[in-house]
């Protein structure tokens, strides 16, 4: 590994070398020389180190990485330099036993050792015959990911520093280098260790000593200043402008700062030159680009113009066309076929590209008795957003029909299908809809769910778990074979969470296969079935097919009857991790559903790892959130739910603009983990009721929904209503000598 440092590279070069490494999709172990190297030159720099060493744990025992003296250690003294020189040389080539001397401590322990002369000199007069120099004050620091996988040591300072020893603010920058560094390191060094965009993000704004913007709440955007710049310019350069600074400059947002190429070339094209700059992750870009530029630009279209635009639609459409029996022609089937020719196809087109646009899950079109209402489910919410004549309505569905390839004269009977949207679109949006018609008393309703195949699942770090709740997710999605359940209603993210959990223990070692109906989110390295009920092909047949495959993860979409239930808890059983959803109001209940299959308790508490149930509760607006003490029901009902009361948050009636007046913004996971121990495997196979199971996983550490919504109201991240309005208050409650006995369990865990 080399050893030379490179006194002659400033400061920004440096860096400017050390993103390069980090950018790589897949750095080699040559790397880590670099990375050390350039990652020490900060340390060095900002203490005025006379000495450092990088450790890092190799097997069973400790190698020496990285030594550093500086010149001021020999003095122009040719034989003192080649003598540093040799020691450099032969501790490049030790290996130390683990917990040997300070430095094994630090490993053992995982925590920084902070001395000098004047505390301890003992201990500096040690380590002076070990140096060969004479040593004032020492610095130990572990280099920790999940684990301690080396650690930092700096002796002395300079003569010329302005002060002898080290102190807190020392102490300071070295744990952050070593915060920082420590997962780059190890990514380098183990390629099944995987480092997140964020933490990659964090790790280049605190080497830049730029700040890092990772939610769009954070920043206003000049909506003006992209339209006149254009997505092609963002796009190609990988630079987002949010904000003018005056008629030369602009702020904008890059992953890596310190590509000035890329600035000058932005400069170039638009004559404005980046004179701020934030840090953001590759995956905030990624979704600013599908926030601001869906379509190639269609994203710029006004809202209020698109409303419009459909209602004058309608109009044509109403009064053109027989759709009431008014006398107006008849609509054939080229008016439903053919794109160019007839506005229904325009107005079909118009509501997806306009709810696709608004951030909607899904599109209701509904007929009454005198109109027909569009409304969009944003954020969890239904949004009404227009009315159209009644007479649109025939026109419109048949529309639908005709492209969820469904019987267009059959008005009587529910029909399920599905849309792929750029058959239908010349536009750059490439999403499926699923469609479900059904009669209604006035006519026929369509609800068409919006799957953006361009979208991915998020980290599991972004789902909103709580820190308890996520060691212990992540703890049992890491085991070998079991069964891991998601439960809750439509809509409440348990697709999501399911393929977060897959991105993030999928690697090339192992094979993972999925049965889905629908395929909501493409992984990479994941095998992945779509389900054909009409030609047989269901989950039951996907689960037998998977069994001969030699699977090591299987996600099953959903559970919905005693075979295929029956063949999750076998392949759960044989060596397998089996991941899949149901619907069951909480964790507990799941177990009683299972049992109404005709599943028997002990094949259920022999398989079951975890029970995740969870709901989607909406952010409070961080932009106009009021906070206030709670009284009354809400401090008993905070008080009771999690021994707390202090200032919670709530939201103004009119909201603002960056909410759009609703007060909330965006979504968070809340959720109840039903962790299998001895206690409840007992309590299952003796078929005990649903409030005894919820009981028994309340006192061995289960938060439940209600808890968990409540310490996010805590957090701040959500209101009380908003809490009360998704999870209700528990029934069940523990008694007083039970709750101190779960405090004391999550204490001793939290301290393990």
């Amino acid at each position: 590994m080399a050893t030379i440092s490179q006194p002659g590279l400033s400061g920004t070069l440096r860096r400017t070398l050390l993103l390069k490494v980090i950018s790589k999709p897949q750095p080699s172990k040559e790397d880590v020389s670099s990375v050390i190297e350039l990652t020490s030159s900060k340390v060095m720099e900002g203490l005025q180190a006379q000495s450092m060493t990088l450790y890092l744990v190799d097997g069973n025992g400790i190698s020496f990485n990285y030594v550093y003296y500086s010149p001021t250690l020999w003095n122009n003294n040719p034989d003192k330099e080649k003598e540093f020189s040799e020691k450099r040389e032969k501790l490049l080539q030790l290996k130390i036993p683990l917990g040997t001397g300070i430095v094994g401590q630090v490993i053992k322990s995982g925590k920084p050792v902070f001395f000098s002369s004047s505390e301890n000199s003992e201990a500096m007069y040690s380590m002076a015959k070990e140096t060969g120099f004479e040593v004032t004050s020492m610095l130990t620091v572990p280099l920790k990911t999940k684990k301690v996988i080396g650690a930092i040591q700096i002796l002395n300072k300079e003569p010329d520093a302005p002060t002898r020893e080290f102190g807190d603010s020392d102490l300071q920058v070295v744990l952050e280098v070593a915060e920082y560094s420590a997962p780059l390191i190890q990514r380098m060094l183990d390629p099944k260790f995987e480092i997140s965009d964020i933490e990659t993000a964090q790790f280049i704004a605190k080497f830049t000593n730029c700040a890092i913007i990772t939610d769009l709440e954070d920043i206003q955007i000049d909506f003006k200043l992209l339209k006149v710049i254009g997505d092609a310019v963002i796009k190609r350069e990988g630079i987002f402008p949010y904000k003018r600074l005056n008629t030369t400059s602009v702020a904008a947002l890059m992953t890596n700062p310190l590509d000035y190429p890329r600035r000058e070339s932005f400069a170039n094209a638009t004559e404005l030159v980046v004179e701020e700059v934030q840090v953001i992750p590759a995956s905030f870009f990624d979704a600013l680009l599908k926030r601001f530029f869906k379509d190639d630009g269609m994203s710029q279209i006004d809202p209020n113009q698109m409303g419009a635009e459909m209602s004058e639609l309608a109009d044509i459409i109403g009064s053109e066309y027989d759709t009431d029996g008014s006398g107006g022609r008849s609509i054939s089937d080229d008016d439903l076929g053919d794109e160019e020719s007839a506005p229904v196809i325009l107005l079909a087109n118009r509501v997806i590209e306009d709810a696709y646009i608004s951030g909607a899950s899904d599109i209701h079109i509904e007929p009454l008795e005198k109109e027909l209402l569009v409304r969009y489910r944003i954020d969890g919410v239904c949004q009404e957003k227009l009315r159209l004549p009644i007479t649109v309505a025939g026109s419109l569905v048949a529309r639908l029909k005709v492209m969820s390839d469904l019987d267009i004269a059959e008005k009587r009977l529910p029909q399920d299908g599905r849309i792929v949207f750029k058959h239908f679109t010349r536009k750059n949006i490439d999403v499926d809809l699923r469609v479900a018609v059904g009669p209604m008393n006035f006519g026929e309703k369509v609800v068409m769910r919006i799957l953006d195949k361009r979208k991915a699942a998020l980290p599991i770090t972004a789902l909103g778990f709580s820190n308890y709740n996520l060691e212990r997710y992540r703890e049992c999605i890491r085991q070998p074979y079991g069964m891991l359940l998601h439960c809750g209603p439509t809509g409440s993210g348990k697709s999501m969470t399911l393929f977060s959990a897959l991105q993030e223990i999928a690697s090339p070692d192992i094979n993972i296969q999925t049965a889905e109906d629908p395929i909501e989110y493409t992984l990479s390295g994941v095998n992945q079935m779509q389900m054909h009920k009409q030609i047989g092909l269901t989950f039951a047949t996907a689960l037998r097919c998977y069994l001969r495959m030699d699977p090591d993860v299987i996600l099953v979409g959903e559970i919905r009857d005693q075979e295929t239930a029956e063949i999750a808890v076998e392949a759960a059983l044989t060596g397998h991790l089996l991941l899949s959803t149901l619907h069951t109001n909480d964790a507990p209940s799941t177990i009683a559903r299972f049992t109404d299959m005709g599943i028997e308790p002990f094949m259920i508490s022999a398989s079951l790892l975890v029970i995740c149930a969870q709901r989607l509760g909406r952010r409070v607006c961080k932009n106009c959130r009021i906070n206030y003490e709670p009284a009354g029901n809400e401090k008993e009902i905070i008080e009771k739910a999690i021994q707390w009361s202090g200032q919670i948050f709530k939201s103004p009636e009119d909201g603002c603009a960056t909410c759009g007046g609703v007060g909330y913004k965006g979504r968070i996971g809340i959720h109840e983990l039903m962790q299998n121990n001895e206690e409840l495997i007992k309590a299952i196979n003796e078929r005990v009721e649903t409030a005894t199971i919820k009981r028994i996983a309340m006192r061995t550490g289960m938060r439940t929904l209600h808890q968990d919504s409540m310490y996010k109201v805590q957090d701040g991240v959500m209101t009380m209503r908003e809490a009360i309005a998704n999870i209700p208050p528990d029934i069940v409650v523990l008694e007083e000598e039970e709750t101190v006995t779960l405090e004391e369990n999550i204490t001793a865990e939290a301290a393990l």
